[in-house]
């Protein structure tokens, strides 16, 4: 569960991969039998007595919420392995990932309103854009729990596999990009989020700054070279 100083040593962690070049993907996974099981109920009833809601809103919003922010404006791709439950905001910091790959035994599940609490980390964000509004509200109105089969189904996983298998796919994936430019990785994965809330011209315009950017960089020099030459590139992020 999220507690004690997680969110603070998560978002440090997240400022230290951001300025080693040598990490050029990054992969979140949980240390025990869960992904992450939301926050932690035996803090929720303590704070609702100590803490002020204006308190507990800036808590939010310069604490908790920054983690959201810290994973998806970090400049380098990031894949969630649900290894076990993603409950709650553990849901949340899964769905603020770039890619999801699942055990099949996973767990998923928007469970706020059982708490009579509503979402967050971003979760009212990000259901919608992956499963559709009507299946969103769905979920977080219910509560219901639901699989890794289920998530990849639903769209909300890359893939779900066997659980004996959830630490090599999500490796193989990893490597797999950590392969390619990391320049053009950063540019793709900024230009894409930001084209969900944008119109097609602002969306174009925003893709040939960033092409003219990549056409003078070692790196597309290095891929070119390498399409040649029939070998493998060796990018720099140059």
């Amino acid at each position: 569960a999220l507690g004690g100083t997680m969110r603070e040593e998560i978002i440090d962690a997240i400022q230290k991969i951001k300025f080693d070049s040598k990490i050029r993907v990054l992969v979140i996974t949980g240390a025990g039998r869960s992904f992450c099981a939301g926050g932690n109920i035996k803090e929720m009833e303590k704070n609702s007595l100590n803490i002020s809601l204006l308190e507990r809103r800036d808590f939010m919003r310069n604490n908790a919420h920054r983690i959201t922010l810290e994973i998806r404006e970090l400049e380098k791709p990031v894949i969630a392995c649900v290894n076990g439950a993603a409950i709650g905001a553990g849901c949340s910091i899964a769905l603020a990932c770039d890619m999801r790959v699942a055990s099949e035994k996973a767990k998923f599940g928007v469970t706020f309103a059982r708490m009579g609490l509503v979402s967050d980390y971003g979760g009212l964000y990000f259901l919608p854009r992956q499963v559709g509004t009507a299946k969103a509200m769905e979920l977080f109105c219910t509560g219901d729990i639901f699989n890794g089969k289920e998530a990849e189904t639903l769209g909300v996983v890359n893939r779900a596999v066997p659980p004996e298998d959830l630490k090599r796919v999500t490796y193989e994936l990893a490597h797999k990009i950590s392969n390619k430019a990391p320049v053009s990785l950063a540019m793709i994965k900024e230009i894409m989020y930001k084209g969900l809330n944008l119109d097609l011209r602002t969306e174009l315009d925003l893709e040939a700054n960033a092409q003219s950017i990549c056409l003078k960089s070692e790196d597309h020099r290095e891929g070119v070279r390498a399409f040649l030459e029939n070998r493998p590139p060796d990018f720099k992020g140059a």
